[in-house]
């Protein structure tokens, strides 16, 4: 105590603080859950009553206009929205969200991420898959008007996000290629969450379509497997992709399922038997149409060149 006090007296002698005061509290931050209506996908709304933070933007701009609501009901602070990876079910409601929040920072953890989403909507236009979303057509030379996704875009200098009220959310987006070829996760101390997008799915068909070859399936088993090891001791909520928030064990969960398809994929006759036998395994799993139904023809496909 008499250390203390003579140290405080030193301080103040030479110019310095009387006293010593401890650091502002950290606002505990809250999570919101926007399941879309299209495609079974999440979008997440944490804030802190003085600014936010959306995860991913959802596929519509319809149901971005939502999450776009959501968000206003928790504050007028400034918002950003991060998105995890360069799949269109997680970046095409980007327009939609800007529209509605003047201010919007749109932000990636990494170059590369910002690419995918370039590429990927470079490459649905050609397509013509964005027919139902023409404003998030990409700006061209041909297009003048497009969004313009690399202006729009920024990647962040460093791995984390801090809430105005202190809370900070931790990114890793170092992973080698698995359901996307880049992939971000998200940890809140504050609020004891992992925010594992589309590595963990829970209750909804996994995609393993076009890009997810057989050995970025493996890997992405061998991620969930050291996600587990990693996060056993913290066990935090998990925040998946796609399906409602959950424990750890969706994890184990998603890796057999994943197992489940590539055995089946390799087994059946048809992408029809194969659908069978995977809704037989998996009855109330939701989103058979597309990402089970093109998961199984993609990894049918990869399984039937590798024969050859």
């Amino acid at each position: 105590m008499h250390r203390f006090l003579s140290l405080t007296l030193v301080a103040a002698a030479c110019g310095g603080p009387a006293a010593v005061t401890a650091p502002p509290a950290v606002v505990r931050p809250t999570v919101d859950v926007h399941a879309a209506a299209e495609s079974d996908v999440n979008a997440y709304v944490v804030s802190d009553g003085r600014g936010t933070v959306i995860i991913d933007a959802t596929r519509s701009s319809s149901d971005a206009r939502a999450v776009a609501a959501l968000a206003r009901t928790r504050g007028d602070g400034p918002v950003t929205l991060l998105i995890t990876h360069g799949h269109p079910d997680h970046f095409l409601g980007i327009g939609a969200l800007a529209a509605e929040l003047p201010g919007l920072r749109v932000v990636v953890a990494r170059q590369e991420i910002e690419d995918d989403i370039v590429g990927m909507a470079s490459w649905m236009a050609g397509e013509g898959w964005l027919e139902h979303e023409p404003a998030m057509k990409p700006r061209t030379e041909a297009n003048p008007d497009g969004f313009d996704y690399a202006g729009t875009i920024e990647v962040l200098p460093e791995p984390r996000l801090v809430l105005p009220g202190g809370a900070v959310l931790e990114l890793t987006a170092d992973y080698a290629p698995t359901e996307a070829a880049h992939m971000t996760t998200i940890y809140s101390r504050d609020l004891g969450a992992l925010f594992t997008s589309d590595l963990a799915y829970h209750d909804v068909h996994a995609w393993l379509g076009v890009g997810v070859t057989v050995e970025a399936a493996t890997t992405w088993q061998r991620t969930l497997t050291r996600l587990e090891a990693d996060w056993r001791s913290a066990r935090p909520t998990i925040y998946p992709g796609h399906g409602a928030p959950t424990d750890l064990a969706v994890l184990a969960a998603t890796r057999r399922y994943i197992g489940d398809l590539l055995e089946v994929a390799r087994a059946s006759a048809t992408d029809e038997a194969a659908r069978d036998a995977m809704i037989a395994r998996y009855p109330d799993h939701a989103n058979r149409d597309f990402l089970l139904a093109m998961s199984i023809a993609n990894q049918r496909a990869l399984a039937a060149a590798s024969a050859e």
